[in-house]
């Protein structure tokens, strides 16, 4: 389960990293919504080394239950909202289903390390 606990934590991550690299591809000048394009990268981001911070310390409540906090804001955002903002467009971007199926699974990974 540890493996399968960091693959979906490196998956997050890769896709974080690609969705801030390719912004600037995508959003040829600097708005607002460059900066929230920006700012959900970092947020998937962020959220994959709180989940890699809490896979390294198996004892370390907090940071299960930080990891767990910051899993449920990224299932909201990530699984829920986006997908329902872009139902019409999920065909051409399964990235957002692949985001969504890992962020759901380390929602429960760190739910489990809590409450054991």
């Amino acid at each position: 389960m540890k493996t399968t606990d960091r693959i979906f934590a490196w998956v997050i991550l890769v896709l974080g990293c690609t969705h801030c690299a390719v912004t600037f591809v995508l959003h040829k000048s600097f708005t607002v919504e460059t900066i929230w394009f920006l700012s959900g990268g970092l947020a998937m981001i962020f959220g994959a080394l709180l989940n890699l911070v809490r896979i390294a310390r198996l004892d370390d409540k907090l940071a299960a239950r930080v990891s767990a906090l910051a899993n449920l804001l990224l299932f909201a955002l990530f699984a829920v909202a986006t997908p329902w903002l872009l139902h019409r467009e999920l065909k051409g971007n399964p990235q957002v289903i692949v985001v969504a199926i890992a962020i759901t699974a380390e929602l429960v990974f760190s739910l489990r390390q809590c409450f054991r």
